[in-house]
């Protein structure tokens, strides 16, 4: 994307309604459903690939993406063959395929790109910047469910990586970081509340 659309706030705006639409047409979401403990179940979309080329398409001379030449004639043939993968399996979705590969760019982040830093940990920090044991959670079900795979072949696949083993050890130190904190002000507590106890057997041992 060229700076001068960066740059201008207009531009931006734009853009940014663009992909929204764009993404609202290209990703058709199942009615969503609830589990038995009442929590809501991540719906895995199912991807238009014909339908996001052909907004893509409109979206480059509007925008003035720069773009190699090869990458329409690429993503054509990406949605022929998705057309011919769904018509051996209507089951087919394209999601569940790309997810290995999205995994390991999001935690290689080659580019070393803030903007994918960010987004890596957003998913696994609240608001406040703390680790958010919910949201690993979740995020575990979610790739288990998209990917197809059981929850300890997606802790493997992110583990067996260098920078998954790093984000891996971060999590579990800031963790047993919290806990000790956590024990030694519980410690203290009772200690005061011990001292106070012994003061006041004192204190009638005086009277």
């Amino acid at each position: 994307i060229p700076q001068h659309i960066l740059n201008d706030e207009g531009e931006r705006a734009a853009l940014a309604e663009a992909l929204h639409i764009t993404f609202e047409n290209s990703l058709l979401y199942p009615v969503p459903t609830t589990s038995a403990s009442g929590e809501e179940i991540t719906a895995i979309p199912d991807l238009k690939f014909d339908k996001l080329l052909d907004s893509l398409s409109r979206l480059v001379p509007r925008f003035q993406f720069d773009l190699p030449p090869y990458f329409i004639n690429n993503a054509r043939a990406l949605s022929t063959l998705e057309g011919i993968a769904k018509s051996l399996d209507p089951s087919f979705n394209v999601l569940t395929i790309m997810y290995p590969y999205a995994l390991n760019r999001l935690l290689q982040n080659p580019s070393q790109s803030p903007v994918v830093e960010r987004t890596l940990q957003s998913l696994i920090r609240s608001t406040d910047g703390r680790i958010d044991q919910q949201k690993i959670r979740r995020l575990l079900r979610d790739s288990a469910l998209i990917s197809g795979l059981s929850k300890r072949r997606v802790v493997w696949d992110v583990i067996k990586t260098k920078p998954g083993r790093r984000l891996t050890r971060g999590i579990l130190g800031e963790e047993l970081k919290m806990y000790l904190t956590g024990s030694r002000k519980r410690n203290n507590t009772q200690t005061d509340g011990q001292r106070r106890k012994r003061k006041n057997k004192w204190y009638y041992l005086e009277l």
